[in-house]
């Protein structure tokens, strides 16, 4: 007699909980988010059957927390992360104290309101987070399985109170717990690398506000870490690269060793090849690149490094969103970067790539204020003037003008950057005054240049001042959120920087900036000279080109081209008395 087969007795809740957690785990192992979508529905449907006191709910709750919480990942619609937040907050209030899963749904809670704050930014999420970090630590006591990771989560919301508040004792607070998560965490274990790179971003924030040293080599220490004990499959791999390749910057900017900044290049290249195209974190990835590789030219003048600068930057400007705060200031680097490119080779595509991208730039800042649009304008007015004087466009020195006149009129008279202004004025007005019947624009570029040369000036001053000169200003790099997962690889430090604009005062500069104009000033004064032959404009021109000779070192290349000059206006003089 053949045996009857057995019955199931599980409830129909438990076996439809159970082909939903296996839908789950396949939309994982096969990357079909449909299944995901098939599993919350079923998993609501259970839910919604059973009674709120029904102890046997809690299971449908977590798996349907759990879907919800992937589906974020792949749609990242908010309302799947309001509901995967509204459901840990259900299921922390319906497990007894004591049961051990309290811990995990408290640890949980307090990591999706952190993600959620990180996202939209809500005060809220965040003191909620540290709240149930802090009241749950004593119940998680040192040979918990779970203290690691809870630590880990609490340095990461002190992190983010610290970067919120600017409080340098909480970022204290965040260091010190950060250390003891990674000292808490088990070898080989798969968070260790995220914990790491809490503690190394923590480490680099507080170099960033203390300025010591041993903050930033502790910073490249661990990021390193990071970087390397990561997997080849953790998705976070890259961030940990793209802020290795930061801490490496930073510390290249305070201590100088040219190695750091190679190591740093390396390390963004290594971030950019792995973060997925075009993404948000990709484009923050790419900038950064294009800022280091921006460095290294100026240090090195390798035309790779420009080149590979201007390809990075023009990708990362082309992938990201429309509405970057930073994008003005992006632009503006991108274009003093393609003037560079034309200064070196000469081709007509860069300067007008440099023109098109400056005046983007100029709208960018005159719609969102940032950078100021003045110095964004003073700029592309210089630049036209030298695609002027190369290709003579009557409508570009115009154009210069204009904007180099309105700029000036818009900087007040207690502006830091006004002297550098109005000598990139005086640069523009002796560039037109090389037009017919503009003879007084040389007046005016005279009176100007002495102006500027009254107050203090930082290099650059203005651009065209002499050749083979640097006269453009290096940007600084540009710190950005550069990761592959925002509660893991964050960036504390502030959005763009902009490059040093002509003309504000900046200590050791100033004398490179005062030397500039004297040179524009040498050379409008001889040329008024030989204009109308007056003996003061040729005295005054050869006093201009002494003080400049006698401000630079002998190897500085406005130092023989003073000397040169001097020489033949000394022949001149000799000639005429």
């Amino acid at each position: 007699m053949v045996a009857a087969p057995a019955q199931n007795t599980e409830p129909d809740s438990t076996v439809r909980v159970r082909h939903a957690d296996r839908l789950i785990e396949r939309a994982m192992e096969e990357h079909d988010p449909h299944l995901l979508d098939e599993a919350v529905v079923l998993l609501r449907g259970v839910a919604a059957e059973l009674p709120s006191d029904d102890p046997t709910r809690l299971a449908p709750l977590w798996s349907l927390k759990s879907a919800l919480q992937v589906r974020y990942g792949v749609y990242a619609h908010p309302a799947d992360l309001d509901d995967a937040v509204a459901l840990l907050r259900e299921l922390l209030a319906g497990t007894p104290g004591q049961h051990p899963a309290v811990v995990d749904a408290r640890a949980d809670l307090a990591d999706t309101l952190l993600g959620r704050y990180r996202e939209v930014g809500q005060e809220t999420d965040l003191a909620e987070a540290l709240s149930l970090y802090e009241s749950g630590l004593p119940h998680v006591p040192a040979s918990h399985p779970a203290r690691p990771g809870f630590l880990a989560g609490y340095s990461d919301a002190l992190l983010a109170r610290a970067e919120s508040a600017q409080d340098i004792q909480v970022l204290d607070q965040a260091i010190q717990t950060a250390g003891s998560a990674v000292d808490a965490m088990p070898t080989g274990d798969p968070r260790t690398p995220s914990a790491l790179c809490t503690l190394g971003l923590a480490l680099r924030l507080r170099f960033r506000v203390r300025g010591r040293q041993a903050d930033v080599d502790a910073a490249v220490t661990t990021l390193r870490q990071a970087a390397e004990l990561a997997s080849e499959a953790d998705p976070n791999r890259p961030g940990f690269f793209a802020n290795l390749g930061l801490a490496l910057a930073d510390r290249h900017a305070v201590a100088g060793d040219d190695s750091d900044l190679d190591q740093a290049i390396d390390a963004l290249r290594i971030a950019v090849e792995g973060l997925p195209p075009e993404s948000q974190e990709q484009h923050e990835a790419s900038w950064c690149l294009a800022a280091v590789l921006k460095e290294r030219w100026d240090r090195d003048g390798s035309p790779a490094d420009l080149d590979d600068a201007i390809a990075c930057a023009r990708a990362s400007i082309a992938s990201g969103p429309s509405g970057h705060p930073g994008l003005a200031v992006r632009r503006w680097q991108l274009g003093d970067a393609l003037f560079e490119r034309f200064e070196l080779h000469e081709r007509r595509e860069d300067l007008d790539e440099a023109v098109a991208t400056l005046r983007q730039a100029s709208v960018s800042a005159q719609r969102t204020g940032t950078p100021e649009p003045a110095a964004v304008n003073i700029r592309l007015a210089t630049v036209l003037a030298e695609r002027y004087e190369r290709y003579g466009a009557e409508a570009d020195i115009g154009e210069a003008l204009e904007l180099g006149q309105a700029a000036v009129a818009a900087t007040g008279d207690d502006h830091p950057d006004l002297p550098g202004r109005v000598a990139s004025l005086g640069y523009l007005l002796q560039t037109s005054s090389h037009r017919p019947g503009r003879d007084a624009d040389l007046d005016e570029a005279v009176g100007l240049l002495r102006e500027a040369l009254r107050a203090p000036l930082r290099k650059p001053p203005i651009a065209g001042s002499a050749p083979d000169a640097d006269a453009t200003a290096t940007p600084a790099t540009a710190d950005a959120d550069a990761s592959a997962d925002s509660a893991d690889a964050h960036d504390p430090a502030d959005a763009d920087a902009a490059p040093d604009e002509p003309g504000a005062a900046n200590g050791p500069d100033e004398q490179d900036g005062r030397n500039a104009v004297t040179f524009r000033l040498g050379l409008a004064l001889s040329e008024r000279f030989e204009r109308r032959g007056a003996l003061t404009d040729l005295d005054a021109a050869i006093a201009a080109y002494r003080t400049l000779r006698e401000a630079t070192p002998d190897e500085h290349p406005l130092h023989g081209l003073a000397g040169n000059t001097l020489t033949t206006l000394e022949r001149t003089r000799a000639d005429n008395s």
